[in-house]
């Protein structure tokens, strides 16, 4: 497995909002002009799609790039869903790749549209650097010609994608929010202006309404300039942290101990444990979460711990997959993954010490 799969950590530093937002990732939906749509085509059609569009995106991409395709690493797909949190991709049919690149970016040739391709990056840093995905985009422009009309925009097959095509998600964590039982109505609030709000627990499950873990997704509706919909975003990000953060400092007066109590257990638990399973070592790494950002519980020396506590989140299973392939197949055992599960969570953590005071 190439380490290009687990070695994007770019997004979990340099991020002064990391107690409310992982991370924001910004996608633009584009189809070529004169081809059909990826669903209308034949095999032979979506190989020379794919042809045309890697051509044009190493021409413009100067760095490396590392490229997944039926012919190539599939094995490396379930790294790519855990450390870019795409769980919608589960195989690489022909004619379709999956492209990593520099800086957070992302693209998929023959899936939704002839390519989706975004940038991800810490907290809300990729709203501030939008307008690099449109000069990319219309760098591709000159290359290929996309498909659009003046009426109605960037065509693409699915009709949320016409238009600007612009799409955004975010990965926030409102455990204030979760706390206080307001996650139905600010649910219903952000409805109501076009957004989508989920409850998240990663690989694709929502999990209880318990989780602090929310994502956020926005499409860019018909009609809205992308500098409109980049504000509409950031409006509805600034009001979230706002309302997590007053949520928390009122919610600390009264749960305090509680929180403290959990973050404290489960560091004790992730710091010692000799095995760990996969759910589990989530569970105890979003109560330390928890614990740091109400601020109840408290670290000697903790900077960079929340960032670790992320890259644990999103990266363990893949660097798991990286160690297996020392052993041979016959040999693994479910005791030998839990085991290197709990050796990667301690060998990370132990630089860390609560302080307990006098």
């Amino acid at each position: 497995m190439n380490k290009a799969c687990v070695e994007n950590w770019f997004w979990f530093g340099d991020n002064s909002d990391l107690d409310c937002i992982v991370y924001c990732r910004l996608g633009l939906y584009r189809s070529i002009a004169g081809e059909l749509f990826p669903h209308r085509c034949t095999n032979e059609d979506l190989e020379e799609i794919q042809t045309r569009l890697l051509r044009s995106l190493s021409s413009i991409e100067s760095e490396s790039q590392y490229i997944i395709s039926p012919h190539g690493e599939v094995d490396c797909l379930s790294s790519v869903r855990e450390v870019f949190d795409v769980s919608s991709i589960s195989t690489v049919q022909p004619g379709q790749a999956v492209i990593l690149g520099s800086k957070g970016f992302f693209a998929t040739i023959n899936m939704n549209a002839h390519l989706y391709f975004s940038q991800m990056g810490p907290g809300t840093q990729k709203l501030e650097t939008w307008k690099e995905l449109i000069a990319l985009d219309e760098r591709l422009d000159h290359e290929l010609e996309w498909a659009c009309m003046e009426n109605y925009g960037f065509l693409n097959p699915d009709p949320h994608h016409i238009g600007s095509g612009l799409e955004c998600e975010a990965l926030l964590f409102l455990p204030g929010i979760m706390d206080s039982s307001m996650y139905e109505r600010v649910m219903k609030g952000l409805l109501s202006q076009g957004f989508e709000l989920s409850v998240y627990n990663g690989d694709d499950s929502q999990g209880e309404a318990a989780s602090p873990f929310v994502k956020l997704h926005y499409t860019v509706p018909p009609g809205m300039p992308e500098q409109e919909g980049i504000e509409r975003i950031k409006n509805a990000l600034d009001g979230l942290i706002t309302g997590e953060r007053a949520t928390r400092d009122r919610l600390a007066q009264n749960i305090s101990d509680e929180i403290a109590d959990s973050a404290s257990r489960a560091f004790g638990v992730l710091s010692h444990a000799r095995l760990l399973e996969k759910e589990e070592c989530r569970t105890y790494l979003s109560d330390v979460r928890k614990g740091l950002v109400y601020n109840c519980v408290h670290f000697e020396h903790q900077e960079g711990l929340l960032q670790h506590l992320d890259r644990l989140w999103f990266t363990t299973e893949a660097l798991i997959r990286q160690n297996l392939e020392m052993i041979e197949p016959h040999q693994i055992t479910e005791k030998n993954i839990k085991s290197l599960r709990a050796k990667l969570v301690r060998s990370i953590l132990s630089q860390y010490h609560i302080d307990r005071g006098i």
